[in-house]
């Protein structure tokens, strides 16, 4: 009887590692895709600076946090 009280505890917090680690899977998933299209812009187009990268990045980082909040806002 307390195994199964105990597994019942246990099975919560587990779901929560599953998705918090989920999310952030997916910060740097959504970063390094803006990151790597950021840079094959640059790179087809020759310029001297990195413009499109750190412009991309920067978005990447941007909806990744939006996703996060959004992840964490639903879990409350």
């Amino acid at each position: 009887m307390d195994e199964k009280k105990s597994l019942k505890k246990e099975k919560p917090q587990l779901n929560n590692y599953i998705k918090y680690s989920g999310l952030g899977f997916q910060m740097v998933g959504i970063i390094g895709v803006f990151t790597f299209a950021g840079y094959k812009i640059d790179e087809s187009r020759e310029s001297k600076t990195p413009l499109f990268t750190a412009f991309l990045s920067l978005l990447g980082v941007v909806i990744a946090l939006y996703i996060v909040f959004r992840g964490l806002k639903n879990t409350n």
